[in-house]
C-alpha cells in the first residue's frame, strides 16, 4: 500500500483543548471566578437536557439549582480550601426526569497555583446502578429460592392433611350447607396456598427454554387481543407502534406471552376505567453485549407505556422483588416471575414512573443470530 505524501494530518498544536473536551463521552463543565459556567460540552447538554447557550455566563448556582449536593462538590474546590472532590447524586432535569450521576471536580490553576475557577466532569451512572439492583435482585431471588424449596416439602404436608380432612367432612356433611359452604373455603384455600408455594419454586429452579426465532409482534398481537376481549365498560385506547423492519428474537413463545400478558393486564389495571396503553418496538443501535469467544448480541427493546397512576419513587427499587405489591389482593410474584424470565432470555426489564402520569416497562430481548 502506496501512502500519499501530500495527505497529511493536522498538527497537534492545532487541536484545541476545546474540540478534545467536546468529543468526550462525560460531560465537562468550567465555571469561571464569578461562578458562571464558561464551557459546557455537547455530553453535558445530553446529560443535562439543556443547551450550552442556555448556559454559557450564567451563575451556576442557577443552572443547579436542584442539585445542591453538586453546588457542595463545586464549593470545595474554591479558596481557602482548593481541594478536588467526588460524589454521586440525582440530576433533575427542567421535566422533572432524576437521572443518577457520578460528579468529579477539581479546581482549575495557573502555574503559580493561582485559583482560576472550576472544572467539572459529570458521568452517567444510570446502566451502572441497573447492573448493581440487578445483581442484588438476583441475589435476592436465588435466597428467596433457596428458602422455598426447603420450607415446601415441610408446608404441603400439612396442607395435604388439612385438605384430606376437609373433603372427609363435606361428605359426612348430612347435606347441611353451612358444612359445604365453609369445606369448600377450607380446600379453596389449600389450593391458594399450594398455588403460591408452586410460584415460589418457579423462582427457584430454571426454566427449560424452549429457544427459538420469534417474531415478538406476533406474540404482542395475540396479547393484546386478548386482553382486549377481557376488557368490559372500560374505555382503554390501545396505541401500537411497531418497528416493521425488526428481525426476529431468541425465546420462548409460551414464557414471552406470560411476560407480556402480565405486563399489559397490569398496565389495564392501573389506568382503571380509561387511559391509553402504548405499546412500541425498537431495534437498539447503541448496546451491544459480547459475551466469550462469541461476536456481540444485539437487542431490541419493548415498551408497555400506560396512563395510570404510576409508581412511587421508594417503590421503585422494589417493584421486582417477591411479595412486593401495590395492590390490595396481589401476591407480589407477577414482576418477580416476569424478571426471573427475562432474564433468563438473556435480556433486561426496566421501569420508568413519574406520579400521577403513569409507568412504562421496558424489556429488551436479544436479537435471533
Amino acid at each position: 500500500m502506496k501512502i500519499n505524501p501530500r495527505r497529511k494530518h493536522a498538527p497537534a498544536a492545532q487541536i484545541s483543548w476545546e474540540q478534545i473536551l467536546s468529543n468526550l463521552d462525560d460531560g465537562v463543565i468550567t465555571v469561571d471566578l464569578a461562578g458562571k459556567i464558561g464551557f459546557f460540552n455537547e455530553a453535558a447538554e445530553v446529560l443535562t437536557e439543556i443547551s450550552s447557550a442556555a448556559t454559557t455566563g450564567q451563575p451556576l448556582e442557577q443552572i443547579f439549582k436542584r442539585e445542591p449536593w453538586l453546588l457542595e462538590l463545586v464549593r470545595k474546590t474554591q479558596p481557602p480550601r482548593q481541594e478536588s472532590a467526588r460524589g454521586e447524586g440525582d440530576f433533575v432535569t427542567r421535566w422533572g426526569r432524576k437521572t443518577p450521576v457520578s460528579a468529579t471536580v477539581a479546581p482549575l490553576e495557573d502555574r503559580q497555583g493561582q485559583f482560576l475557577g472550576t472544572i467539572m466532569l459529570l458521568r452517567d451512572i444510570k446502566h451502572r446502578r441497573e447492573l448493581e439492583e440487578d445483581l442484588k435482585r438476583t441475589d435476592r431471588l436465588a435466597l428467596m429460592g433457596t428458602l422455598a424449596a426447603g420450607l415446601a416439602h415441610e408446608i404441603r404436608n400439612p396442607l395435604g392433611g388439612i385438605k384430606g380432612a376437609a373433603q372427609l367432612l363435606r361428605r359426612s356433611g348430612d347435606g347441611d350447607p353451612s358444612v359445604k359452604e365453609f369445606t369448600d373455603i377450607m380446600i379453596r384455600e389449600v389450593d391458594r396456598v399450594n398455588h403460591l408455594i408452586e410460584q415460589l419454586l418457579d423462582l427457584s429452579r430454571p426454566a427449560e427454554l424452549d429457544l427459538a426465532p420469534v417474531n415478538i409482534h406476533e406474540i404482542l398481537d395475540d396479547v393484546l387481543l386478548l386482553e382486549n376481549q377481557a376488557l368490559g365498560e372500560e374505555q382503554i385506547q390501545i396505541k401500537k407502534r411497531f418497528d416493521p423492519s425488526l428481525p426476529p428474537i431468541r425465546g420462548d413463545r409460551a414464557q414471552l406471552t406470560q411476560v407480556f400478558l402480565n405486563l399489559v393486564k397490569n398496565a389495564f389495571q392501573a389506568m382503571g376505567q380509561r387511559g391509553t396503553l402504548t405499546v412500541a418496538s425498537r431495534l437498539e443501535t447503541d448496546f451491544r453485549i459480547r459475551g466469550e469467544g462469541a461476536s456481540a448480541s444485539r437487542f431490541i427493546w419493548i415498551d408497555i407505556a400506560d396512563q395510570g397512576a404510576g409508581i412511587r419513587d421508594e417503590d421503585l427499587s422494589q417493584i421486582f422483588s417477591p411479595f412486593f405489591t401495590t395492590k390490595t389482593n396481589g401476591t407480589g410474584l407477577g414482576l418477580a416471575t416476569c424478571y426471573r424470565i427475562i432474564k433468563e432470555h438473556g435480556g433486561t426489564i426496566r421501569v420508568d414512573s413519574t406520579l400521577g402520569q403513569g409507568s412504562t416497562f421496558k424489556v429488551s430481548l436479544v436479537v435471533a443470530d
